[in-house]
């Protein structure tokens, strides 16, 4: 029952939210304000017309996140930065990885956290099935990107990595510390 309870709470909280701004200047988007036509456009995740997004100010410009397919460990989102609300000189942003993966640029990124003082995007993967990794002894990274430039590029800032699912041992700093 209580789940039930938690469940309705979310939902109804999701829509109360929808098409709304927040108080930090971030939008939400919905069916009846679409996530602009230029911007939905660089996505490549199978977002839809009904695909969770959001837009935020950013970098002085402004940072779209649109929702992508995740799984029970990650919530995934590509971002988007473009210059001005409608999505005018939108491009999509590409995350590298530290030392050797840096040619490994991802559009997608996981469990987001932004940090606009700092004009940073953090990010955290879990991929506990060895089988499926690109790096067998890894299961959970954190990271953090900085937007810098005309146009802001994002840049990697900070990188560490553990075969410890949960987070608690063995990490290894390859990037900041």
């Amino acid at each position: 029952m209580q789940r039930s309870a938690v469940c309705l709470a979310v939902t109804l909280l999701s829509s109360a939210a929808a098409a709304m701004e927040l108080e930090d200047g971030t939008f939400l988007f919905d069916a009846a304000t679409p996530v602009p036509p230029a911007v939905m456009a660089l996505q490549d995740c199978g977002a839809n017309d009904r695909t969770f997004a959001s837009r935020r100010p950013f970098a002085d410009g402004f940072l779209f996140a649109i929702q992508c397919p995740g799984n029970n460990e990650n919530s995934v989102q590509t971002l988007i930065f473009a210059e001005a609300e409608d999505g005018t000189g939108a491009r999509l942003l590409f995350f590298a990885g530290p030392g050797d993966r840096r040619e490994g640029f991802e559009e997608l990124v996981s469990n987001v956290h932004f940090y606009p003082e700092k004009n940073e995007i953090g990010a955290i993967a879990v991929d506990s099935d060895p089988e499926s990794r690109p790096t067998p002894s890894i299961c959970r990274t954190e990271s953090r990107w900085r937007l810098e430039g005309q146009p802001p590029e994002p840049k990697l800032v900070f990188w560490r990595e553990t075969a410890d699912c949960a987070g608690a041992t063995g990490w290894k700093v390859l990037v900041g510390r």
